[in-house]
């Protein structure tokens, strides 16, 4: 068992905390539905600095890049980077011309998946170097052991969630 959380796990609270913020917002279905698919793509996006993880494999040239030049857990696991792939993120659609009703819902769930991320990290013994270039890492006093059958209970609680949200959805619709 290794000290990160599987992508189960971040798959799980990406998703659970984009329709959360979909629910604060009162954003339409086809808005929660970006906010959704945002925030599962952000709960993976931070381990795209190590080339094992289940999004590095398939950008293996980008994660070895990362991993060599930051190692795990560095600066893609920081506050700057959350900043600097929301601002990349809302550039990149914009140069796009997508329009903001559909930019804007996905950007938010990826930055609130990429946040859950390292909220689920936090949770590890690791930690987090959430001041990076400053390498004092923030964990939680209480954490959670990777592959553990709480982590397990965490991440089945957290499709749960999800799914009751769906389903909810789907009732008013």
């Amino acid at each position: 068992m290794g000290a990160r959380m599987m992508a189960f796990t971040h798959v799980a609270a990406g998703g659970a905390s984009a329709l959360v913020l979909s629910d604060l917002l009162h954003a339409p279905a086809a808005q929660a539905v970006l906010l959704l698919a945002g925030g599962v793509f952000g709960g993976l996006l931070p381990d795209i600095d190590h080339p094992a993880s289940a999004f590095g494999r398939r950008i293996l040239p980008v994660s070895m890049t990362l991993a060599a030049l930051f190692g795990h857990r560095g600066i893609t696991h920081s506050l700057v980077a959350v900043a600097v792939m929301s601002f990349a993120a809302w550039y990149s659609l914009h140069g796009l011309d997508w329009h903001p009703g559909y930019s804007v819902p996905f950007i938010l769930g990826l930055s609130a998946g990429y946040l859950s991320h390292l909220a689920c990290d936090w949770l590890s013994n690791s930690g987090v170097p959430l001041l990076w270039p400053m390498q004092r890492r923030f964990a939680a006093p209480v954490t959670i052991q990777t592959g553990s059958p709480v982590e397990y209970l965490v991440a089945l609680g957290l499709y749960a969630l999800v799914g009751l949200h769906i389903v909810r959805g789907l009732g008013s619709a």
